[in-house]
């Protein structure tokens, strides 16, 4: 069985989506990788590759959510 490691950077990217507060040329980027993260995840799976996630990524991603979660509860505000 196959096996791949994955980096925080890819699991938030697959996991948010791009908030429309950014100049567009950025929103569009990041729409752009967001799609792309998504869609490596959804062939891992597809294909039976095991994906390895090792502690400190789970720690990064929940740290980027929790960061981000707060400062779009300020711009509510």
């Amino acid at each position: 069985m196959e096996e791949v490691v994955l980096d925080s950077s890819v699991m938030v990217k697959a996991i948010l989506k791009p908030g429309r507060w950014l100049p567009r040329e950025v929103y569009e980027r990041e729409v752009n990788t967001h799609i792309k993260a998504k869609t490596l995840i959804k062939l891992l799976d597809k294909y039976g590759v095991r994906v390895l996630i090792p502690y400190p990524v789970v720690v990064e991603v929940a740290a980027v959510i929790a960061r981000l979660a707060a400062a779009s509860l300020q711009r509510e505000w």
